[in-house]
């Protein structure tokens, strides 16, 4: 599997783990909030988003075993329903921040996963101004290496 999805797979997992909010729902793929079930909600998905690659060894002539360095944006998107919605806005920002913080390699059976991952902004996205659910978009930097195999 790609080296970007193991990193996603990684973060659900983590999220779905976490015990400092509930989440009704937490998936890979986004999630249309006029779908869920009032207890669904908080809900959250989880995408990549833009990507920055450098090759960090040099070969000749090959790239066969080029070792190289990305740093990916990864959407973490929270939708709130109910009351005291900017309440529960903020109270599931930090319980993913400190679960995502909490290991900063996202280390998986004894084996560092990433370089470094950081809290590099937290967007709160317009659902309009009557809209039943408020929502945020919180973006982790993720650097990781990994080896370009011409197989």
């Amino acid at each position: 599997m790609a080296r970007r999805e193991d990193i996603v797979k990684e973060i659900v997992k983590l999220l779905k783990a976490q015990r400092s909010v509930r989440f009704g729902k937490v998936e890979r793929d986004p999630i249309d909030p006029n779908e869920l079930a009032k207890t669904a909600f908080p809900a959250v998905f989880i995408e990549t988003s833009d990507e920055d690659i450098e090759d960090i060894t040099m070969t000749m002539g090959s790239t066969e075993g080029l070792m190289r360095m990305g740093t990916m944006d990864v959407a973490v998107v929270l939708l709130i329903g109910g009351r005291n919605r900017d309440t529960q806005r903020n109270i599931a920002v930090e319980a993913v921040e400190n679960t995502l913080m909490a290991d900063r390699t996202l280390t998986v059976n004894s084996t560092p996963t990433v370089e470094d991952i950081r809290l590099s902004r937290v967007e709160t996205v317009t659902t309009g101004e009557s809209a039943p659910f408020a929502s945020c978009r919180m973006v982790f930097t993720v650097e990781y290496c990994y080896q370009l195999n011409n197989t």
